[in-house]
């Protein structure tokens, strides 16, 4: 019996710090106490109302090959393996079982970033509201779909964030820059799409957006700020005391030169997948010729994404 006991001592304590994890991560309240319910398989499956007898099968209403658990539904099932597919390849490469989602969770949170982690709850969720809307409104979404139904998280109240993002057309030797710039009610303060030509260097061009989000912030006249792209050797470069005169380097110094005219700012690396906005925005920019600045206003290429 004490030996009972001791192995359930240790196992509450890994799950403890499976909680605590999962609450730290960088996603909405809703996404995270959405993946806590997933962990305590509280999830309403078809195998869970089936077990308090509330539907007639427990059979998964997507594949209709096996029972519903909320592993299955979220992780195994082919509608939703079809998701994780496109994720980071780290997600993807990693060898999770079967089993209670809480077992899932456990490798996940024990090898990933937080940026990848903050992918796995946001993409989870989507998967289920996509299972929702199939099954209760009929409607089809596509892998490609669910993916860019992303949660941007809003900044602290009395903060602005910007995010960032650089399109490069090679062949032109043209870069895109897009820009987006919200408050913590996720309203848009300001936005821009920028196109110049420039040596198709993607690490130049990523360091260009952050000097065009962070004079956007600094010419509206913030004054608290976090700027977040999908960059991580410019965010980091932008946190470090180094100096590079490498024209990269070069646009660096430009960027701290200009944050330092506001007076709280912070510079964060997000997933791609998290980043969307903006990148569709980049994408637009070179369709464009110059420089376009919408105050409180958007182009209409990114009206379905906010």
């Amino acid at each position: 019996m004490d030996g009972d006991r001791k192995g359930q001592c240790s196992s509450l304590n890994h799950n403890s710090k499976t909680w605590r994890k999962m609450w730290s991560l960088q996603a909405p309240q809703a996404t995270k106490s959405f993946l806590w319910r997933a962990a305590k398989e509280s999830l309403p499956t078809c195998l869970n109302l089936y077990k308090r007898k509330m539907v007639d099968s427990p059979l998964c209403p997507v594949c209709h090959r096996v029972p519903e658990s909320v592993t299955h539904a979220i992780w195994s099932c082919s509608a939703a393996q079809d998701v994780w597919s496109m994720s980071t390849k780290r997600i993807q490469k990693l060898n999770v079982e079967d089993g209670p989602f809480v077992e899932v969770l456990k490798p996940l949170l024990e090898n990933l970033s937080s940026h990848e982690l903050t992918e796995v709850a946001v993409t989870a969720r989507a998967i289920w509201n996509k299972r929702n809307q199939w099954l209760f409104e009929q409607s089809f979404h596509s892998p490609f779909q669910v993916v860019n139904i992303l949660e941007w998280t809003a900044p602290p109240s009395s903060f602005y964030k910007a995010n960032w993002d650089v399109a490069v057309d090679k062949g032109k030797s043209r870069i895109g820059v897009g820009v987006i710039v919200r408050d913590s009610s996720g309203m848009v303060m300001a936005s821009m799409c920028s196109s110049m030509l420039l040596d198709p260097d993607p690490l130049l061009g990523e360091a260009v957006a952050a000097l065009k989000a962070s004079t956007l912030c600094s010419n509206i006249g913030l004054d608290q700020v976090m700027l977040e792209g999908d960059s991580l050797a410019v965010v980091q470069a932008v946190q470090s005391r180094e100096e590079c005169w490498s024209p990269t380097g070069l646009v660096i110094r430009d960027i701290k030169l200009v944050l330092s005219r506001i007076c709280t700012w912070s510079i964060h690396h997000i997933s791609r997948r998290l980043n969307v906005v903006a990148h569709v925005l980049a994408k637009f920019a070179l369709t464009c010729s110059g420089e376009h600045t919408f105050m409180e206003d958007y182009p209409p290429c990114i009206r379905n994404l906010l």
